[in-house]
């Protein structure tokens, strides 16, 4: 997670994220954290490792 500016986290916030790429057994997701006015103040990203559940 990486922040950009001061924010009150108690105060309303917007997590927009996406999955740009997955293949390969592999999945990315990034994300971005804006306050009520717009204001980007924090990113986050995530890869994960996705194979199915053998029965």
């Amino acid at each position: 997670m990486w922040y950009f500016r001061d924010f009150d986290f108690s105060d309303w916030l917007l997590y927009a994220m996406e999955s740009p790429s997955t293949s390969g057994a592999r999945g990315f997701a990034r994300g971005n954290i804006f306050t009520r006015e717009g204001v980007l103040v924090a990113t986050v990203a995530q890869e994960g490792l996705i194979r199915p559940i053998k029965k």
